[in-house]
């Protein structure tokens, strides 16, 4: 696709949870652009403001969401649909990751994650069903990582897995309601993910120096791409006619990824088939 240059009339409105920095602020932007009316959240509306640069609330409407509250996503989303009068599409994007293999991350490590990157999605999914028509979008960063299990990873790999069933089973329950769902299943890009990345409770890296080893191997090879096209796929996708795609797996190294996982799938299904079935036939 090429990139976006024009903005075009629309009444309608784009809400995005996680808006004000990396691939969020660059999605939050294209749809300002191409002439959607936005809302977007974060923890500061003052820097949120700041960072889209617009500040007439017909056009973009800035939120401090609390993704920890249940009951202020919910007044967040209420408060979107009060003022544009309709949401059209949804982008969940909030999330952070946290180095660490299982036995290295805590409990709090990994229920502050699931706070963010699943439950913070769940909420959202909750409360905003009611405000959307058929013909609506919605859209859940996930990662590769929610279909291939990269090592010293676990915590977040555990959170993206879920999202994925959440999108999943999302999916099944609005299908008769005519509301599009799309999983972003990402791999690298441009974004300050990299930076805010926290360490596990425990550090155990002596004990899992192999796999630490091959950590470093994987983070020295990773391209990282330009997020304005990751924003141009979305784009294009809201503007496809028809069916929308469940999974996208976005970028050469997710694709390249899936693939590994999927054939290694199939070849453990092809050997176990007799084994797993016969005793039952």
């Amino acid at each position: 696709m090429e990139p976006i240059n024009a903005a075009t009339s629309t009444d309608k409105v784009f809400f995005i949870v996680g808006g004000s920095s990396g691939i969020g602020l660059i999605v939050t932007k294209a749809f300002i652009q191409l002439g959607y009316r936005v809302a977007s959240t974060s923890r500061s509306k003052e820097n949120l403001i700041k960072a889209v640069g617009i500040t007439d609330t017909n056009k973009f409407l800035a939120l401090e969401n609390n993704l920890l509250s249940d009951q202020e996503i919910k007044k967040t989303i209420e408060q979107v649909y009060q003022h544009f009068g309709r949401i059209d599409v949804v982008f969940c994007n909030a999330g952070f990751g946290t180095m660490g293999t299982v036995e290295e991350v805590s409990d709090e490590n990994l229920r502050s994650m699931f706070d963010i990157n699943f439950f913070s999605a769940a909420s959202t999914l909750r409360h905003v069903t009611s405000f959307l028509k058929s013909g609506s979008h919605v859209f859940l960063l996930s990662s590769i990582c929610g279909l291939y299990a990269l090592p010293g990873n676990s915590a977040y790999n555990i959170t993206k897995f879920a999202m994925d069933g959440l999108g999943e089973s999302y999916a099944k329950d609005v299908q008769e309601l005519g509301i599009k769902v799309t999983i972003l299943n990402a791999g690298s890009f441009e974004s300050t993910f990299v930076s805010n990345i926290k360490t596990a409770a425990r550090d155990l890296k002596e004990k899992y120096i192999e796999t630490y080893k091959t950590v470093n191997e994987l983070i020295k090879g990773l391209n990282f791409k330009d997020p304005n096209k990751f924003a141009d796929i979305i784009v294009q996708v809201v503007q496809k006619e028809g069916d929308a795609p469940l999974h996208l797996f976005i970028g050469p190294d997710a694709n390249e990824l899936a693939n590994q996982k999927i054939q290694h799938l199939s070849k453990e299904l092809k050997e176990n088939e007799e084994f797993t079935t016969k005793r039952f036939l």
